[in-house]
C-alpha cells in the first residue's frame, strides 16, 4: 500500500493537472457521495469529526476522515486535518494519503477551475482574504489559469499578513507582486480583479458595496450554515454559482442565510461546477458582471485528486 506524505503529494500533483483532474470528473458524473459531519466533544458546536466518501459506478472509492477543531488556531496547529483512503475497484485499500494537503490542493483547484468559467481572463490583480493555511495554495491555483501580476494579502492580524505574503510569494512566479495590507481593504477590493476568501469569520468581511464591475469572487471559507463571509450585498449583486448544490444549500451560510430570509431565490443559483465543466450552463457572458462561486468542498474533488495521485504514484486502481 502506498503511504504518501505532503511533500511527495505536492510533487505529483501539480495544479494545471489537478485542474484538468477535476474538470474530468466533474463532465463525466456518475459519482455517490456521503458526507457525515459528527460533533466531538469539548462543548463548541463547531469541534467537528467530519468523514467524507465518493464512488464511481467501477466500485472504486475514497474515503476522508477530517477532524475540525477552531481551538488549535491558538495552539499553532492547524484547524482541519485528516488522512484519505483510496481504494481500488476490487475493493482493495490502495494508498493512504495527508488528507490535509489535499484537501488545500483540490480545494484551490476547484475555485481556479470555477475561475476559467467565471473570471476575466484579463483579470490581473487578486485580492486574498484571509491568513490561514489555505490562503498560499489559492494564491498559486488562482495565478495558475489567471494572469496575475498583483496579490494583496489581507488579515485581521498585520503580522500574519506578512507571513502569509512572504509564503504566497515563495509558490508563485517571481514577476508577481506580493503585498500585505493590513488595512484599507475597502480599498484594495475596489480595485480588485478576483477577490479569494477563506477565513474562519462567523459575521461578513466582505461588502458588495465595495465591488467594481466586472470583479470575480470566490468564497470558500465558511462551511456552516450560520457563517458566511459576505453580506447581503455581494450575492444580490452577483451571479452566483456554486461546488455542488446539495452541498453549498445545506452548509454555505453564504447562500444558506440570505435564502432563508429570501433576500434572494433558489433560481438566484444559476449552476453547480458540474453545469460550468460540462457546458450546461454559461460563465462570465459580460466583461461588466459580477460572478461569485461558492465552495464548501466535496468528495468528488477528492476522488479526482487522489486518483491523480496515485496514479502517478504508479498505483494500482483496478
Amino acid at each position: 500500500m502506498l503511504v504518501l506524505n505532503a511533500e511527495q503529494i505536492r510533487a505529483l500533483a501539480p495544479t494545471p493537472r489537478l485542474i484538468e483532474a477535476l474538470q474530468r470528473t466533474f463532465r463525466a458524473g456518475g459519482l455517490t457521495t456521503v458526507r457525515t459531519p459528527t460533533p466531538m466533544p469539548g462543548g463548541a458546536a463547531d469541534r467537528l469529526f467530519v468523514s467524507m466518501l465518493a464512488m464511481d459506478q467501477t466500485g472504486g472509492a475514497v474515503i476522508k476522515l477530517l477532524t475540525i477543531l477552531p481551538e488549535n488556531r491558538a495552539k499553532g496547529l492547524l484547524t482541519v486535518q485528516g488522512a484519505i483512503v483510496v481504494f481500488s475497484t476490487t475493493g482493495l485499500p490502495v494508498a493512504i494519503l495527508d488528507g490535509t494537503v489535499v484537501t488545500h490542493l483540490r480545494t484551490g483547484a476547484a475555485s481556479a477551475l470555477a475561475s476559467q468559467f467565471l473570471s476575466r481572463k484579463d483579470s490581473a490583480h487578486l485580492v486574498i482574504v484571509g491568513t490561514g493555511a489555505l490562503a498560499p495554495t489559492m494564491a498559486a491555483s488562482h495565478c495558475a489559469v489567471r494572469p496575475i501580476k498583483r496579490i494583496s494579502v489581507w488579515g485581521r492580524r498585520a503580522e500574519q499578513a506578512s507571513v502569509t505574503a512572504q509564503t504566497i510569494r515563495e509558490r508563485v512566479s517571481s514577476d508577481v507582486d506580493v503585498v500585505a495590507i493590513p488595512d484599507l481593504l475597502e480599498q484594495t477590493v475596489a480595485n480588485a480583479d478576483i477577490v479569494a476568501c477563506s477565513t474562519s469569520s462567523p459575521t461578513p468581511i466582505l461588502r458588495g458595496k465595495w465591488l467594481r464591475p466586472g470583479t470575480h469572487i470566490d468564497l470558500v471559507g465558511s462551511f456552516q450554515p450560520t457563517k458566511r463571509e459576505s453580506d447581503d450585498d455581494v450575492v444580490l449583486r452577483s451571479r452566483i454559482f456554486v461546488d455542488t448544490f446539495h452541498g453549498a444549500l445545506h452548509e454555505g451560510g453564504d447562500v444558506v442565510e440570505p435564502l432563508s430570509r429570501g433576500v434572494i431565490t433558489r433560481e438566484s443559483i444559476e449552476g453547480e461546477l458540474a453545469d460550468l465543466a460540462s457546458g450546461r450552463v454559461s460563465g462570465r457572458v459580460k466583461d461588466d458582471e459580477i460572478t461569485l462561486f461558492k465552495s464548501v468542498g466535496t468528495a468528488i474533488e477528492d476522488l479526482a485528486a487522489a486518483r491523480l495521485i496515485v496514479e502517478a504514484a504508479g498505483g494500482q486502481l483496478s
